[in-house]
């Protein structure tokens, strides 16, 4: 049992934020380790700072520590290790002579103080702040490599019998854009009337696991930090998770933040309802905007993320076998359904669309993906590191016909078809992450953040309480009409029911 006049280092810490991930109360660890619960609740309002520190720190200097402190120049710190993680990642050959150079050049940039030099000394505090175990790293050949992608899942077998994993443990993740309002063009022309093709450009990060069970709520990443459309909206009760950047692209903090706060606690959440136990791998690739693997890891390291070999995700990342296509072909075909079924035209709906419209058609098409189309593209990429399965692989979107029969006309049927193979060709290898110039990664430092551009969607006021009860007694005496299931009646019956407490609750307090 801790004592109760006890200082936690950072350690202790993040051990008990993750038994709360866990699913253990504040109440019952309060009570095992005499840490008050206001304290549990205060050091989970600093839970991602305590692990970016993680993240930067050498575990023999930083866990120990009893704060997260950062280091004493952290924009040109933060300049100086981002652009060594994204040389890394694209494997440029560095040595600590040129990280030195570099970091004089970003100190004149940052119009610091231009007798400074970096010393074999300044080097050996950015590798123990960060960390980083040797800076030296040799140059890699970026061409396609088919041996490697043909050696790995036998690699990746020997792994996961060695850690002890079982296929429900073994996750993959990736990402993909999406222009979510894109109209297909047969000829030269770049834009739609109306609005701008590039604001309607959004990235997606997709994961699940290798049976399929475990679907993890995608992450959309766009541009505006706080889009017009998410007014008065709760972000919790939308169906896709929202973050942002300035180009709508993935970067380290980003993922950083999802795998903590999003991945992790969606995982261990569906193995303790499995009952097997709470430790997993996330396969990646190796993009610049994923972090090192050092820095993905759980405090307790169970869970952990493992690299795919340079240049052969497009052979062997199961996401990219077929799942993401099917992914954008169903929501290719859910947005041209509502296109043809609008009474407005195609482009005065499409102005109309907002990205909080995409979000629930992209979270309908993203659980449409069927879970044998899942194992089948795990199996197709990376079967020999699984037991052998029979692999019957074919597209989810076979039954493009049937889905727009209510369309009647065979020449509509072709159009609508002929629409989703050229949005195919269009957004073709889409970039996801940029690789940054000096000056952006100068901006990226804390010091100099530009403000994200506002998005220019229409904000539309929240109803009153009176004027949805209004509504919502009309829609249900139309259901009521209608030949639906009885389940569909009785949750809009319980919508009703709560606007009326709500308008209710709001008279008393006008008394």
């Amino acid at each position: 049992r801790m004592g109760k006049r006890k200082a936690y280092n950072v350690h202790e810490k993040l051990e008990l934020i993750d038994r709360i991930h866990a699913g253990q109360s504040k109440a019952k660890i309060s009570r095992d380790t005499g840490v008050p619960e206001s304290t549990l609740q205060g050091w989970l309002k600093e839970e991602y700072k305590l692990r970016v520190f993680v993240m930067t720190v050498s575990e023999t200097e930083g866990l120990s520590r009893k704060r997260a402190h950062t280091a004493s120049d952290a924009p040109l710190d933060t300049a100086v290790y981002n652009w060594f993680l994204q040389e890394r990642a694209v494997g440029t050959p560095i040595s600590g002579p040129i990280v030195k150079a570099q970091a004089e050049k970003f100190c004149q940039e940052l119009n610091k103080d231009n007798n400074f030099a970096a010393s074999q000394g300044w080097l050996d505090h950015l590798r123990r702040h960060h960390g980083i175990s040797q800076v030296k790293i040799s140059g890699e050949i970026r061409s396609a490599n088919s041996e490697a992608a043909s050696t790995f899942p036998d690699k990746l077998k020997a792994y996961l019998e060695e850690e002890g994993f079982t296929e429900e443990q073994v996750y993959n993740a990736d990402e993909s854009s999406l222009y979510f309002k894109m109209l297909p063009a047969k000829n030269d022309e770049k834009k739609s009337e109306g609005f701008k093709q590039d604001k309607n450009r959004v990235t997606f990060l997709f994961a699940r696991n290798k049976t399929g069970n475990h679907k993890l709520t995608p992450l959309c990443i766009g541009k505006s930090c706080q889009p017009c459309c998410f007014h008065h909206t709760n972000m919790k009760s939308l169906p896709i998770e929202y973050k942002n950047s300035k180009k709508a692209w993935m970067t380290g903090d980003i993922f950083k933040d999802w795998f903590f706060k999003s991945f992790v606690p969606s995982m261990r959440c569906y193995l303790c309802s499995k009952r097997l136990p709470e430790k997993a791998v996330l396969l990646l690739d190796n993009r610049p905007a994923h972090p090192p693997a050092e820095s993905l890891k759980t405090i307790d390291g169970n869970i952990k993320v493992f690299y795919l070999p340079e240049n052969t995700t497009s052979k062997i990342q199961p996401l990219k076998q077929g799942i993401i296509v099917n992914f954008k072909k169903a929501y290719r075909k859910e947005l041209v359904t509502e296109l043809v079924a609008s009474d407005n035209s195609i482009i005065d709906h499409l102005k109309k669309y907002l990205l909080k419209d995409m979000m629930y058609l992209a979270d309908k098409s993203w659980k449409s993906i069927t879970q044998s189309c899942i194992e089948n593209c795990w199996m197709k990429g990376l079967g020999d590191a699984f037991p052998p399965t029979e692999v019957n692989y074919t597209s989810d979107d076979d039954d493009d016909e049937e889905e727009f029969q209510c369309f009647s006309t065979d020449e509509v049927q072709k159009t609508l078809q002929n629409w989703l193979d050229s949005w195919s060709e269009m957004e073709e290898d889409l970039p996801v992450a940029e690789t940054l110039r000096n000056e952006q990664v100068i901006a990226q430092a804390p010091d100099n953040e530009a403000e994200e551009e506002p998005e220019a969607e229409p904000a539309t006021p929240i109803p009153t309480t009176s004027e949805a009860v209004t509504a919502l007694t009309t829609n249900l005496a139309w259901l009521e009409a209608q030949d639906v299931d009885p389940i569909q009646t009785i949750q809009l019956r319980a919508m009703l029911q709560f606007a009326i407490k709500k308008q209710k609750n709001g008279m008393k307090q006008c008394k």
